[in-house]
């Protein structure tokens, strides 16, 4: 683990499908000693405490629609109040629009890191992905793994809905197009950006983001 040199250090790790963001994420975390944590995460978890927002947001994500930004925004601002993330954060994927991100103007990120990777490897990548339904990590079929299977964390796998052909196609010209004029609406604010190559072994990846960041965020132990 390193030792940040400019806390809070809050981090929105952007990516494609496929680009490995939500593995690198959980690297990352434990590299820096800060939190990592998706949309989709801070859902699912509310939903498992059984409260009458998570009853409320079960259906939604059931028919694979979104909950409201301002139910969004809650959910982040009570996460941040969370002790373990008074030295930052690592936000996965979000915000996906301008709506979300006007949503989100309550916090203003450190540095945002942008993995890339062609679209005919988001796609292949895709294909046969399994996610567990405790952590959200990602697993694939191609390693051997099937939906049903019980995981390290406690976890089951499955399809998501959203991981099939139509749906990835859709996902990643939203990307394109939506999340694109985000990252550029950020970077006309003066937020340092950093782009990684995302084609690789994961602990390939995983190297270029420390170095990415290492020059200015951390120093080692």
């Amino acid at each position: 683990m390193h030792q940040l040199t400019n806390k809070p250090y809050k981090v929105i790790l952007f990516g494609p499908q496929g680009s490995g963001k939500g593995t690198q994420a959980h690297l990352l975390s434990k590299e820096l000693g800060i939190p990592t944590f998706s949309m989709g995460q801070l859902i699912r978890d509310e939903i498992a405490t059984g409260s009458d927002m998570g009853k409320r947001f079960a259906p939604i994500v059931e028919e694979g629609k979104l909950i409201s930004d301002v139910d969004a925004a809650v959910l982040l601002k009570r996460r941040f109040a969370n002790p373990d993330a008074k030295d930052g954060y690592i936000l996965d994927g979000f915000p996906r629009d301008r709506a979300q991100a006007k949503a989100f103007d309550f916090d203003r990120p450190s540095h945002l890191i942008i993995i890339h990777i062609p679209h005919d490897v988001s796609l292949e990548r895709l294909k046969g992905r399994l996610t567990d339904d405790k952590t959200g990590k990602i697993y694939s079929t191609k390693d051997g793994h099937i939906a049903g299977e019980k995981t390290p964390d406690g976890g089951i796998l499955f399809v998501r809905k959203d991981d099939v052909p139509e749906a990835i196609e859709k996902r990643l010209q939203i990307y394109q197009t939506e999340t694109f004029a985000v990252i550029d609406e950020y970077v006309s604010t003066g937020i340092p950006i950093h782009h990684v190559d995302g084609l690789g072994t994961v602990d390939e990846v995983q190297k270029r983001l420390v170095d990415a960041i290492e020059q200015f965020c951390y120093v080692p132990h």
